[in-house]
């Protein structure tokens, strides 16, 4: 758990950007100028230094960030991140390399990409609302017109450091191939990293693939979003530390089989399988199954903050239901409920065995209801809409009363809708808490 964050910001209005981006985190967060105040909390605490240097000349830029770097590492700071101006003016060669010079074997990620304020970068180049950055406005500043858009090249020009790139092709296979790519470009010899980046998922694997690498010393260089990801995933870095998460999913479509690939990928969890035709029954199968599965997550549940139960196997062969229920003498409809029933059941037993398990997933309506009724629920408060069709709230009466639920249809949302459901049971949980008791 990371308690103390220092920013370093070139302006005020940036400071105070990325300063609320971490309160969202959790962290109480102020804005100061020139010095720490003298008092603030011993932990949860980001301090934003403005050194109000972005217009000045390179060398009192230089002098202000060091004198940053000094104070934030005396009051204690746990990692110090670099605030960027979001269309890239200023000092920011100068600033990283007065960074760096006081952090030993450092390395700087820059990623100026903002999506939701539609700046993005791409092969390098920068755009601002699809336009490249050396035709917008800034190209008329009247201290630092901005006259080119490939951002290595701008960067290279402020600094004798070399500047690496990793282009949007690697980028967007994920956090393993980003590491990999991170390694190699540092083993290059740069210290300054520039990456692609389009959407917020993207940089969320960027921060992920830095996390990822613990041998590795980074510092986010950002307009925001890449520090608000990295200093979150480094909050969640320890399993043990962090709220665990219960993800259940039935449904089997080529949607949820695609969602649950990339949440494998993204998350490195580890599935725990169901057999759906060892549920498919109403003779002792079904128990056994479900003790297996139990055991099987408990286990799992020791090292990792997510558990992740489906019976959506890749290679899962299809159920003849129709058969199984001549055999047993049951309609099909009271078979398919047994695994919607067999799910919600190991779910239960899953949360009672495990204190820790503070939010739940679950793909598709009737596993919802199913956990509902054997967990003797009085309903749902919502609370708000994580993407259309897909809905948090938290439980209310029963066994479970408070705990936080994300419920989504199997055929709802893109390649991240799991994903993002995830993390956004995990913010909640960050910001608020959660207790429950067993009736």
């Amino acid at each position: 758990m990371i308690l103390k964050v220092g920013v370093i910001a070139d302006d005020l209005t940036g400071a105070n950007g990325t300063g609320v981006k971490l309160s969202k985190l959790g962290f109480k967060s102020i804005t100061s100028f020139e010095r720490i105040p003298s008092h603030t909390p011993e932990s949860g605490i980001a301090i934003c230094l403005d050194t109000d240097s972005r217009y000045v000349s390179p060398n009192i830029a230089e002098d202000r960030v060091q004198h940053s770097i000094t104070q934030l590492q005396a009051w204690g700071a746990e990692i110090i991140c670099k605030r960027i101006d979001s269309t890239f003016r200023g000092n920011i060669g100068v600033e990283l390399d007065a960074v760096l010079e006081s952090m030993d074997d450092s390395v700087a990620i820059i990623v100026p990409s903002y999506p939701s304020s539609r700046r993005v970068v791409v092969g390098g180049y920068m755009l601002v609302n699809g336009v490249l950055l050396h035709e917008t406005d800034v190209a008329k500043d009247p201290i630092h017109p901005i006259t080119d858009s490939y951002l290595p090249a701008i960067l290279g020009r402020q600094t004798d450091n070399h500047v690496g790139y990793i282009e949007l092709k690697k980028v967007s296979l994920g956090t393993s191939v980003i590491a990999e790519q991170l390694n190699k470009v540092i083993s290059e010899g740069n210290r300054f990293i520039i990456c692609d980046a389009v959407t917020d998922e993207q940089i969320e694997a960027i921060a992920n693939a830095m996390v990822t690498l613990k041998d590795k010393r980074f510092i986010p260089v950002d307009p925001g979003p890449l520090t608000e990801y990295f200093v979150r995933k480094l909050n969640q870095s320890n399993p043990k530390d962090e709220p665990k998460i219960l993800v259940s999913v039935g449904s089997v479509t080529s949607v949820i089989q695609n969602q649950l690939q990339y949440f494998i990928k993204e998350t490195q969890v580890t599935p725990v399988y169901v057999r759906p035709d060892r549920l498919v029954t109403f003779s002792s199968s079904w128990d056994e199954e479900i003790h297996r599965v139990v055991e099987v997550a408990k286990a799992v549940m020791e090292n990792h903050a997510t558990i992740l139960v489906t019976t959506n196997h890749p290679n899962q062969s299809i159920v003849n239901f129709k058969q199984i229920a001549s055999t047993e003498g049951v309609s099909e409809v009271r078979l398919a409920k047994r695994i919607t029933n067999g799910l919600a059941e190991i779910s239960k037993q899953l949360i009672l065995a495990n204190e820790s398990i503070k939010g739940c997933f679950f793909s598709g309506g009737d596993i919802t209801a199913s956990f509902c009724g054997t967990a003797k629920v009085e309903g749902i408060n919502l609370i708000d809409e994580v993407m259309p069709l897909a809905a948090f709230g938290e439980i209310m009466g029963g066994k479970f009363d408070g705990l936080a639920i994300v419920t989504k249809g199997g055929l709802v949302g893109g390649n991240t809708a799991i994903f993002d459901s995830v993390e956004y049971i995990k913010q909640h949980i960050n910001n608020k808490g959660r207790t429950f008791h067993e009736s």
